[in-house]
C-alpha cells in the first residue's frame, strides 16, 4: 500500500477527504487487510485522524458495551502504538465506553482512495462507562506472539502500551472524557454526527 508522505499531506490540509475506508491488518497474517469498513472523516490532519462511522450486526452478542446502530468517534496519532473506538447511542449522543486498539503507528492516504491503516496486535482494552477498565485477549496476544515470532521490542512495547492507556483513563486524559458525542465534538469543534443524523430524518 503506497502511503501518502507528510509533506504531501501538509499540502492537500485544504482538501481534507469527507469520507474514507479504516483497513485493519493482523501482525500475524501478513499484507491483506482482515477486514475494512468506510467512515465519514471529522478531522485529517496530518499527525492526527478523527472519524465517525456507524456499528453494524457484527457486534450483536460480541462487544461487551457496543451495539448495533451506535455512532463512533474513532481517533488514531501517527506516533502512537493505540488507538481508540469510542461509542455512543445514536439517539442520545451518550456514551457506551471505549474500545482501545494495541496497534503499531497507523498510517494514512489519499489515493487512490482516503484510507486509514493499521496493524493490531490482539490486546485491547474495554473501558466502561463508570471508568471500568478489561484487558482482553492477553493469552491470545501471548500465543500469537510465540506462534508468529513477534520481534522482543515489539511485545515489549505493546505491554509498554497497556500501562500507557490505563494512566490515561485514570487521568481521564483525552480522548478518555468520559463525555457525550455532542459534547465531544463541541469540545474538538468537529462535526456532530448526531446532529447531523437527527437532521436526515
Amino acid at each position: 500500500m503506497r502511503m501518502v508522505s507528510e509533506g504531501r499531506h501538509q499540502k492537500i490540509l485544504g482538501t481534507a477527504p469527507t469520507e474514507a475506508r479504516v483497513a485493519l491488518y493482523h501482525a500475524r497474517s501478513g499484507d491483506r487487510p482482515r477486514f475494512s469498513y468506510p467512515v465519514r472523516v471529522l478531522r485529517w490532519r496530518p499527525c492526527h485522524v478523527i472519524v465517525s462511522g456507524v456499528f453494524g450486526p457484527e457486534v450483536e452478542g460480541r462487544s461487551p458495551i457496543f451495539r448495533p446502530g451506535d455512532l463512533t468517534a474513532e481517533f488514531f496519532w501517527r506516533d502512537r502504538w493505540w488507538n481508540v473506538i469510542a461509542g455512543y447511542d445514536a439517539a442520545s449522543g451518550g456514551l457506551r465506553g471505549y474500545y482501545c486498539n494495541v496497534a503499531k503507528t497507523p498510517r494514512w492516504q489519499t489515493a487512490p482512495e482516503p484510507t486509514i491503516a493499521y496493524t493490531d496486535l490482539d490486546l485491547d482494552l474495554v473501558i466502561f462507562p463508570d471508568g471500568r477498565v478489561e484487558l482482553h485477549d492477553e493469552d491470545e496476544f501471548a500465543d500469537y506472539a510465540a506462534r508468529h515470532h513477534y520481534p522482543p521490542r515489539v511485545v515489549e512495547r505493546a505491554r509498554r502500551t497497556v500501562d500507557e492507556l490505563r494512566e490515561r483513563v485514570t487521568r481521564r486524559a483525552h480522548p478518555f472524557r468520559f463525555e457525550s458525542l455532542p459534547a465531544l465534538c463541541d469540545r474538538l469543534h468537529v462535526p456532530d454526527p448526531t446532529a447531523e443524523m437527527h437532521h436526515a430524518q
